[in-house]
């Protein structure tokens, strides 16, 4: 690495990483060489030391004072310094009033997007296409791309995310107001916005966002085959791009009839012929084939050759199978539950197994991970351990209820004799938690996953947590104590990023306490023995977490989730933890 302490020339800027490291920095564009050398972001900041800069404006007005020139994009500069975290320094200036989508900040707010948000949510237009319809389409784009760095700032702990966001709301309050058609644009905005705060804890705003973006796109009609060329102007990206944002809407919103236990998903019973997208690999390129169809796809069991699909399609293809299977859910007994049990393991079984032989894997030729793949054959094993542990003989703990991700236990007529068809349950219980938790250990960066997986991690590991309690035993029970811990840092993790990850995190460390009793002897064998779905009475653990649920600057970040699972943990040190109890700010039961 040169030596950048020698020069001569004192740059009048230095990124975050250098100014962290309270090293010299050459200001050096995209990336100073200490970056690039490190292969690190690299962000510049506005000096607060004087030099010669422009007097620059700031987006903090309040909504209804907004200005926004359509004919350009405002760039947000964020102000940063070694102790800022997401909160603005009121005093502070943004920056720049110039429409340049070569900004650095801007170009590394949408870097961010793409590299850990898109490749599981990828309707948005190509990284390398961005510009392009940014010049084409520029009113139109905005609120997109506003979204993008939005998203992109929850990503950078340095880079304040709240006056990004206060401008999306801008962008989204002119796309509202106006009388014109709504632009696509507008709708993969509104759709990928209320992902964002949905995870972001806002979850009652999401929903009505993710049911805005649904009668937007419907309005447009774009769940209708003929949209995409009708409104795609030639051009073969645009035309992927809209197929694949009915698709993503579809495929969100069955995300969120999962994560919030409510059926059918909103979407059941909408027309849609929609083609299918294409590869990844594909779509990034720009090299877009013809597109294959929803009749092609139901009939490929039947096709003389083996006819591959892109992963995205194989995705809306296991959507639309546990779309039809779970409709009927919503009616709890014992011969529903059952039929849906054996629905979803049929489409589990026959997806699988017509999957091309490229891929039976969910990693790409390249050596990379199928990131859509990956999602499908997580989402399949997750209901397949929410529905049959309904029917096994892992019990149920009212604590459950703390967290929003688990599902309400089944009522008492779905309570079997320890039978062997329950002991069948169990088993496929335990084998999809064994896959879905291998997934996790796939060596990949688990922030690029889609935030949704969060509700799909809290469900598996309350659930192992149960098998934990009623199972194993010995040497199977702390194998299995040492599983759990994959899943947990996977939960925390993501909760860095998404704080509804975060508060999921706190939640499951509260239900993981009760279920194991750590705080008294585990059950022998003989005593574990009790009739499944039994409700385990904790009203005086209830009161206390209530409790504690509205006390102010509970002591949090001590507490480390994984000493929870050590079997001989020391009963004082437990008391200790139970003193910095998680703060859980809604707790219905």
């Amino acid at each position: 690495m040169p030596d950048l302490g020698t020069s001569k020339h004192r740059s009048s800027r230095a990124c975050t990483a250098c100014r962290a490291k309270h090293v010299r920095c050459d200001a050096a564009l995209p990336r100073c060489i200490r970056c690039l050398e490190e292969d690190k972001e690299c962000v510049y900041v506005k000096s607060r030391r004087g030099g010669r800069r422009r007097v620059l404006s700031t987006l903090t007005s309040p909504m209804n004072e907004t200005k926004i020139d359509h004919g350009s994009f405002t760039s947000i500069l964020p102000v940063l310094s070694q102790t800022v975290t997401r909160e603005m320094d009121s005093g502070v200036d943004l920056t720049t009033p110039t429409a340049d989508l070569r900004d650095p900040v801007d170009d590394q707010l949408l870097s961010l997007y793409y590299r850990y948000f898109h490749s599981a949510h990828p309707c948005a237009v190509p990284r390398f296409a961005i510009q392009r319809y940014a010049a084409s389409d520029s009113q139109a784009i905005q609120p997109l791309y506003a979204v993008m760095k939005y998203i992109g700032s929850l990503h950078n702990a340095l880079i304040p995310s709240s006056q990004l966001k206060d401008h999306v709301e801008a962008e989204l309050a002119v796309v509202r107001s106006t009388n014109h058609e709504v632009s696509p644009f507008a709708v993969q905005a509104v759709l990928l916005y209320s992902i964002a705060v949905y995870w972001c804890d806002e979850t009652r705003k999401g929903l009505d966002l993710l049911e805005e973006a649904i009668r937007m796109a419907l309005g447009l009609r774009m769940n209708r085959r003929d949209f995409a060329t009708g409104h795609g102007r030639n051009d073969p990206i645009l035309e992927e791009s809209w197929r694949r944002t009915w698709w993503q809407i579809y495929i969100t919103d069955a995300h969120i009839a999962g994560s919030t236990h409510s059926y059918p998903f909103r979407t059941n019973g909408i027309h849609m012929d929609v083609q299918l997208p294409c590869e990844e690999d594909e779509y990034e390129s720009g090299n877009i084939p013809n597109p294959r169809t929803l009749e092609e796809y139901d009939m490929r069991e039947f096709a003389g050759d083996e006819r591959e699909f892109s992963s995205f399609a194989e995705m809306v293809g296991l959507t639309r199978s546990l779309d039809l299977a779970l409709a009927a859910r919503k009616d709890l007994d014992l011969k529903n539950i059952t039929t849906v049990c054996a629905n979803v393991d049929a489409i589990h079984v026959s997806w699988t197994s017509l999957l091309p032989a490229s891929k039976r894997t969910v990693f790409r030729p390249d050596g990379f991970l199928d990131e859509i793949l990956f999602k499908a054959h997580a989402i399949i094993h997750t209901w397949i351990v929410d529905l049959h542990r309904q029917l096994s003989t892992l019990a149920y703990s009212a604590i459950e209820g703390v967290s929003k991700c688990c599902p309400q236990a089944p009522p008492e007529s779905l309570l079997q004799s320890n039978s062997p068809e329950s002991d069948l349950h169990t088993r496929r219980v335990l084998h999809s938690i064994e896959q879905f938790e291998s997934l996790l250990t796939l060596p990949t960066n688990i922030v690029s996953h889609t935030p949704f997986i969060i509700c799909m991690i809290a469900v598996v590991a309350v659930t192992h947590l149960s098998a934990c309690r009623y199972v194993f035993k010995g040497q199977d029970l702390r194998l299995n104590r040492e599983r759990i811990r994959v899943t947990m840092g996977a939960l925390k993790a993501m909760g860095e990023h998404w704080s509804l990850g975060k508060r999921t995190y706190q939640e499951i460390s509260v239900i993981a306490r009760e279920i194991l009793s750590l705080d008294r002897p585990l059950p022998s064998p003989a005593a574990s023995r009790e009739p499944q779905h039994v409700i385990t009475g904790i009203s005086d653990i209830m009161a206390d977490i209530a409790a504690s649920a509205c006390a102010p600057n509970m002591a949090v970040e001590t507490l480390d989730f994984c000493d929870l699972f050590d079997i001989d943990y020391h009963e004082a040190t437990i008391r200790d933890a139970l003193s910095h109890d998680l703060v859980v700010t809604e707790c219905c039961i």
